[in-house]
């Protein structure tokens, strides 16, 4: 409708497409932010718009519930993936598919494969861990060769099984952040010059010819937590800057031999590296022993950070502590240890979960006559469900110190 030669704002003569008026790239960019499903359905709006999809420059699996059946989930993905041009870079792939409790191995790995041929930098892969608490695992196992990038920097599996020569990411040299969650690792190594970021939580840890040995010397952060099996091989880091390791809950074997000083005659194989004829170098403190930030968590029974001690390591750069229950047995031995061997610590945090034994006495204990010079030391915290006789005891052993008691706080749990 006009008025005075003019055109009424909002008729339909009025209306101009701008979204057609975008280039091609822009559209693609626009449709990566949308589910797979979603992005694919727009190639009826247009003729323009019939192929934009194939192009899109991230791709997000989440809703598969929405296919009803593995077969037809299986077609899709495969015109979404196995089509693409290797040339058509990706910069995102997130699988969520944990709508289905059965995939095809073969077909998953060769999915993960063909987007990392097609550069994609970021790859997240969900899946189920379970039918139910009753049954076995049923975790999707990925191939067993390497994976080739040249361009991959984050990778995040999800309830995958991960086997021997997967976990070498030599041939991924701008990988820098691994996030392992819930899975099955069954290697002996998990291996990357260019890791700066590692996390493993909730995964199981399987025994084959030796305890997985992480190898990664560029490594700034490193979670290993509420993990089952075995208890993982740490290689000198020197660039770790913060460390979180929880141990003791549901992977520590005990081995009354090696805990008594006779581990190198000893055949039980839960010391050793790569050589069977030698007894071999600490386990995880040496490789943390470069770390600013520390947090250690274990059981009292814990047996691995014990042995680490005879290694004496110095833990020249570290300024934030954070130690559980475990550090305060035997006479607290361990807690003095530490005390000792961080020069430079700031901040001191003891966190007391169990109830206290009756034998935990300090009385006698040669560690009293020993004085601790504290100087970087700002603040003491410990967390406990009560006063009860281990704090009283730390309270002894800093009041050996130069710090004042005006720097411990007690907090409750």
């Amino acid at each position: 409708m006009s008025h005075g030669g003019k055109t009424v704002k909002g008729s339909p003569s009025s209306r101009v497409d701008h979204l057609s008026a975008l280039p091609d790239c822009l559209l693609q960019h626009a449709l990566g932010f949308l589910e797979a499903q979603e992005a694919v359905r727009t190639c009826v709006l247009a003729r323009r718009w019939r192929h934009l999809w194939r192009l899109i420059p991230r791709l997000r699996v989440t809703e598969v519930e929405a296919f009803r059946s593995v077969e037809k989930f299986n077609e899709f993905m495969d015109q979404l993936i196995l089509p693409r041009e290797h040339s058509s870079a990706l910069d995102e792939c997130e699988f969520d598919l944990r709508g289905f409790l059965r995939l095809d191995d073969a077909r998953v790995d060769l999915w993960i494969r063909h987007v990392l041929m097609c550069h994609a930098r970021v790859l997240q892969l969900h899946l189920y861990t379970s039918l139910s608490a009753t049954q076995a695992r049923t975790d999707v196992k990925l191939g067993n060769e390497p994976l080739l990038s040249q361009h991959l920097s984050r990778l995040e599996l999800n309830c995958v099984y991960l086997k021997d020569h997967l976990l070498n990411f030599t041939s991924c040299p701008v990988l820098e952040a691994l996030k392992i969650t819930n899975c099955v690792v069954y290697a002996d190594k998990i291996l990357s010059q260019s890791l700066k970021h590692l996390s493993i939580v909730g995964c199981e840890l399987i025994w084959l010819f030796h305890p997985t040995c992480i190898s990664a010397p560029s490594l700034i952060s490193l979670q290993l937590d509420d993990y089952a099996g075995v208890t993982p091989i740490l290689r000198s880091m020197p660039s770790l800057e913060t460390a979180s390791v929880s141990l003791g809950h549901r992977n520590e074997e005990y081995c009354d031999f090696c805990d008594n000083g006779g581990f190198e005659d000893c055949d039980c194989g839960m010391v050793y590296l790569e050589d069977d004829c030698a007894p071999q170098v600490s386990v995880q403190l040496v490789g943390l022993s470069t770390a600013t930030c520390l947090e250690l968590i274990a059981s009292a029974k814990m047996v691995t950070f014990k042995r680490d001690l005879r290694y004496c390591p110095e833990f020249s750069k570290l300024k934030s502590l954070l130690l559980s229950d475990w550090c305060l047995v035997a006479d607290f031995q361990t807690l003095v240890y530490f005390l000792h061997h961080t020069p430079v610590l700031e901040r001191l945090t003891l966190k007391l979960c169990k109830k206290p034994k009756s034998d935990m006495e300090l009385e006698g204990s040669d560690l009293m006559e020993e004085s601790l010079t504290l100087k970087q030391l700002k603040i003491v915290k410990i967390k406990c469900q009560m006063i009860d006789e281990r704090v009283r005891n730390i309270f002894k052993i800093l009041s050996c110190s130069s710090i004042s008691l005006e720097k411990i706080n007690v907090e409750k749990l």
